[in-house]
């Protein structure tokens, strides 16, 4: 009786540890924080200078947790300031913004791929130091256990000083 018992606890803990890598084309949804660095550059002799109406790119990577978490993640995206008419979703504490475009590449521990693209609706705000992001699109593909993957995803993140970042991640799998 302890065997089994003592098996049936191995086999637990497998699963629970277990399940957080191993959604995939079911149709799950995945949650997920993230966390990581950021760094913004632009065409102005790669300083940062996204009040000044050029087009920076923004590059983040870091790490999630939750459901469907992967080890590691990567994004850029490539946007510039319209100062006449910044997204409906900046405040007046950040009052600057654009629509933003670009990916979000998802790496599993298992070496699978999963690729968002970032859709219309997509926007920042910044007051030129700090920025929040409110993003979403298209799941465009992957590999491995992602091959062929589509549906959709959203999310937001901010900025903190330092170069870090956090955020939220959904993704929908169809």
């Amino acid at each position: 009786m302890k065997a089994g018992l003592f098996t049936a606890l191995i086999a637990l803990t497998f699963a629970v540890f277990s399940v957080a890598d191993a959604y995939g084309m079911d149709g799950s949804d995945l949650h997920m924080e993230i966390f990581g660095a950021n760094v913004i550059s632009s065409d102005m002799d790669g300083a940062p200078t996204p009040l000044d109406g050029r087009a920076i790119t923004a590059i983040q990577s870091g790490q999630t947790k939750g459901s469907g978490s992967p080890s590691l993640f990567s994004t850029s995206f490539l946007d510039a300031v319209d100062f006449g008419n910044p997204p409906p979703g900046c405040t007046p504490a950040l009052p600057f913004g654009a629509a933003i475009g670009g990916n979000l590449i998802l790496t599993y521990r298992d070496g699978s791929l999963l690729s968002l693209e970032a859709g219309p609706g997509s926007f920042y705000c910044t007051d030129g130091l700090n920025f929040t992001v409110e993003w979403g699109g298209d799941v465009v593909g992957g590999n491995r256990r992602f091959e062929d993957a589509a549906g959709s995803w959203e999310g937001s993140a901010q900025t903190f000083p330092g170069g870090r970042f956090t955020g939220e991640l959904s993704v929908d799998l169809e």
